[in-house]
Formats: C-alpha cells, sequence, structure tokens
C-alpha cells in the first residue's frame, strides 16, 4: 500500500515538473518572438492598408525603427519575396507613406501620389503623380516602404518633364545618410523615364528614400514623380 502511494507521488510530481517545464518554454518563446518584433503590428497594418487601396496618406519618420517583413502589408503594397539567394530573399516594394518639402496640394499632385504602384497612364500634366508647389523650385520628396531591407536596386516613375533629380538619399536604421545617386539636372530622352539605380556592396538596411529635385533650368513646368520601387534583399 505504501509503495503504490510512492509511486503515485512519484507519478504526480513527473506529471508537475513536465508542466512547469513546458510553461517555462512557452515562456521563453512568447519572450524571443517580442524581441524579434515578428508581430503584425496594428499600427503598421492600418498605415499600409490606407496607403495602398486608397491612396491616404500618413506622416510615420519614425517608421524605419519598428518594421519587420509582415505578410499582410507585402502582399498589399507588392513587397512579396521574388526568389530567395543564399538564404536571402528579394524584396521589391513600392512606399507605403510618402511626405514632401513641398506640394501642389494635399490630394491631387500631393506627395500621397507617389505612394503605391504607378497609376499615371502617359507622360503629362496629371493629378496622379507628386509635383511641388511651383514649377521651378527646389524640393524634396521623401518616402517609407514596408519592408526593412539591404537595398540593391531603385526606380523611379517620372512622369513628367523628368530630369531635375539632383540626389538621392537612402536612411538607414541608425539615421545614418547614403547617397544612392547625385548629378545635375539633364533632359530625358523619352517621358514618362524611370530613372533606374543599382546599389552596390550595401552593408545597412533601412525603407526610408529622399529624393531631392531642383527644377531651375526647367522650360517645360513641373518634373512629376508617380512612383517609387524599393529593391532590396532580405
Amino acid at each position: 500500500m505504501l509503495a503504490r502511494f510512492r509511486q503515485a507521488v512519484r507519478d504526480l510530481t513527473s506529471r508537475a515538473w513536465l508542466l512547469i517545464g513546458g510553461a517555462v518554454l512557452l515562456l521563453l518563446i512568447l519572450v524571443g518572438l517580442s524581441r524579434e518584433g515578428s508581430g503584425v503590428s496594428i499600427e503598421v497594418a492600418t498605415l499600409t492598408i490606407g496607403a495602398a487601396s486608397a491612396r491616404s496618406n500618413a506622416d510615420a519618420p519614425t517608421i524605419s525603427a519598428r518594421l519587420t517583413q509582415t505578410p499582410p502589408e507585402s502582399i498589399l503594397t507588392q513587397a512579396a519575396p521574388t526568389f530567395a539567394l543564399l538564404g536571402q530573399q528579394e524584396i521589391q516594394q513600392f512606399a507605403a507613406s510618402a511626405r514632401a518639402s513641398s506640394e501642389l496640394s494635399q490630394l491631387d499632385w500631393g506627395a500621397v501620389q507617389a505612394v503605391g504602384l504607378p497609376n499615371t497612364p502617359e507622360c503629362g500634366d496629371f493629378r496622379t503623380a507628386w509635383a511641388s508647389a511651383q514649377p521651378n523650385e527646389a524640393a524634396s520628396l521623401t518616402l517609407f516602404f514596408p519592408e526593412l531591407v539591404t537595398p540593391t536596386g531603385l526606380l523611379i516613375y517620372e512622369t513628367y518633364n523628368p530630369g531635375s533629380i539632383i540626389r538621392v538619399i537612402f536612411t538607414d536604421v541608425y539615421g545614418e545618410l547614403h547617397t544612392l545617386y547625385e548629378g545635375e539636372p539633364q533632359s530625358r530622352p523619352s517621358c514618362p523615364f524611370t530613372l533606374a539605380l543599382a546599389v552596390g556592396d550595401a552593408d545597412y538596411k533601412g525603407n526610408t528614400v529622399t529624393i531631392y529635385i531642383n527644377q531651375a533650368a526647367s522650360t517645360g513646368g513641373w518634373n512629376q514623380i508617380d512612383a517609387v520601387q524599393l529593391i532590396g534583399t532580405k
């Protein structure tokens, strides 16, 4: 009788330790996931859904510190991985949010028009692309992308009077600035025109791009930008 009682106590003690061990393991997993930021932020999802589906805009200057790969917004902004190479995924994405130092209005020709996929049908003065308030001024356009990536390329879709871009800066997660392009304003042979920039051997990650334009020499009016596509690895 005493032997059975002792055996029952041993069995109960073993089950208790198993339960405690399982609880501790689960707690460690949850803590690890929270540190990696693997969850989908409600704020980020709301930002991307609004920008991609309704072309609304949200100012998110500190978003780069919080974003990680989040499949729902990746789908909405066309940021889905396209291939895996040596353990890395290539990400092709359009901006989820944008702001400008100058814009013709907050909606038509506003910075928000550079958010999402290209939607200006042809070369011309269309309200579906960003334009500065004045056609001969210097201005900047800053775009925030949903994915933190190591940049490998950038495509800038210019849909009216292309050629006024003088500088393109990539801001990494630490706030360091990296020059992707610098040059004088120049006329382009065709319109619309896509300025394609290759980025080689980058050793930093980020999701913020700032484009600077100088339209002082423009004779045809505004240099308008319809969309910007960031390509990188993750």
